[in-house]
C-alpha cells in the first residue's frame, strides 16, 4: 500500500506490516512544451495495480518530456534516451509506464517530487524487491 499523503509505502501480509518506509510520489506539477503545446501533469496515479515484472539494474528510456523538462532537443537517435544508474538497483513495474524504484536523491524521501513514480531508499528497496513477488498487488490511494 502507498499512502501518498503521508509518502509511506506499506507492505503487508494479511494484518502483519512487514516493511514501513519513507517514499516520494508524484509532484503533482504541470510541463507545457511551448512549441508544440503538449502538456504532462506529473501526479502518481491511484488505484489497484500489481507488481508485473520485476528488474535489477534498470535503465530508464527517458520520455520526451525529460527532455523538454532540461531545455534540451528531443533526440531522434533512441540510443540517446537510455540513462543508466538514475533507477537504483531494482524497479518494481505496475503498467503504464510507473514503477517503484530506487533515487539518486535520498534527501528528498516524504517529499512529493517525482513525476509520477514511486521512489524509496536503498535499504527499503532491496527489502522490497526481496518480498514482493511479480503478482504482488500495489494499492496507490
Amino acid at each position: 500500500m502507498i499512502d501518498q499523503s503521508q509518502n509511506r509505502l506499506y507492505l503487508k501480509q494479511g494484518d502483519r506490516v512487514l516493511l514501513t518506509a519513507m517514499c516520494s510520489s508524484g509532484s503533482g506539477m504541470v510541463l507545457v512544451e511551448e512549441k508544440t503545446k503538449r502538456r504532462w501533469v506529473f501526479d502518481t496515479p491511484r488505484g489497484r495495480f500489481t507488481v508485473s515484472s520485476k528488474l535489477r539494474n534498470p535503465v530508464w528510456r527517458k520520455p520526451d518530456w525529460a527532455f523538454v523538462e532540461d531545455g534540451l532537443p528531443i533526440p531522434q537517435d533512441p540510443a540517446e534516451r537510455f540513462e543508466y544508474g538514475s533507477l537504483g538497483e531494482y524497479a518494481l513495474y505496475l503498467g503504464q509506464g510507473y514503477m517503484i524504484h530506487g533515487t539518486l536523491y535520498e534527501r528528498l524521501l516524504g517529499r512529493s517530487v517525482t513525476h509520477g513514480c514511486i521512489r524509496l531508499g536503498r535499504d527499503d528497496l532491496r527489502t522490497l524487491y526481496r518480498l514482493a513477488p511479480v503478482g504482488t498487488p500495489v494499492f496507490i490511494y
